[in-house]
């Protein structure tokens, strides 16, 4: 059975000045990295792959994000330095999944999204733990399956009173009929609840909509809002 996770400070790093501090995180993220790289070339060049390989080179990458802790510049300065942009709505998952799978970004979002499961269940970020975690879920599929069947995590509250345009759009949604988003469409490294889809009419009279959704928090709480009609 996998383990659960147990609070506990994280050693790799000690106290010390600030230059010293951010070389030693560099150390670490740099040797997690490369652990978590030579993991995913086993499973790639082995003679006889298996699923096992492949949930304990995704557990490799579990130990790769933990390494992070609350450290997200950090995490992005190294993230930049091997060529992969980060954001400040990169979670550590998306961020160490795009490090070990740059060109590959179905690949990386469906690691991102295991390890986020794992998180929610509890699972320590431990390659053992998480590989038989994966197993017990029934695959990397089942848990990406999993993961978008689960509750949305609450945000932070609000004050009492009148909901906002947002919430009351969100009530509304919730009751439209939907239709399956496009194979294709480049959802990348976001893991928010809501984005935009942008449709294009050509000059033929034919629509199409952009592959590469709006994500914008900002855009996309004003129009989400939008749908409410103004009393």
């Amino acid at each position: 059975m996998a383990r659960k996770r147990h609070a506990a400070p994280n050693p790799e790093v000690s106290d010390g000045d600030e230059d010293a501090g951010g070389e030693a995180r560099h150390a670490v993220l740099e040797r997690k990295y490369k652990d978590t790289r030579t993991a995913f070339n086993s499973w790639e060049t082995a003679q006889a792959r298996t699923d096992q390989h492949l949930y304990l080179a995704i557990g490799r990458l579990a130990e790769f994000a933990a390494a992070v802790g609350n450290d997200h510049d950090a995490l992005t300065e190294f993230a930049a330095g091997k060529g992969v942009r980060a954001t400040k709505a990169s979670t550590p998952f998306i961020v160490t999944a795009k490090l070990i799978a740059p060109d590959d970004r179905r690949k990386a979002s469906k690691y991102a999204t295991v390890l986020q499961l794992a998180g929610r269940r509890g699972i320590e970020p431990v390659a053992e733990s998480v590989a038989e975690f994966i197993k017990e879920e029934g695959g990397i599929e089942a848990c990406v399956r999993s993961f978008r069947e689960l509750p949305r995590e609450s945000g932070p509250t609000k004050r009492g009173g009148r909901p906002s345009a947002f919430g009351r759009a969100v009530e509304r949604i919730d009751g439209l009929a939907r239709i399956a988003a496009p194979a294709d469409l480049e959802l990348g490294e976001f893991s928010g609840d809501y984005f935009l889809i942008v449709g294009v009419r050509n000059a033929d009279g034919t629509t199409h909509l952009l592959r590469q959704p709006v994500t914008d928090d900002q855009a996309v709480r004003k129009a989400v809002a939008s749908m409410v009609p103004k009393e």
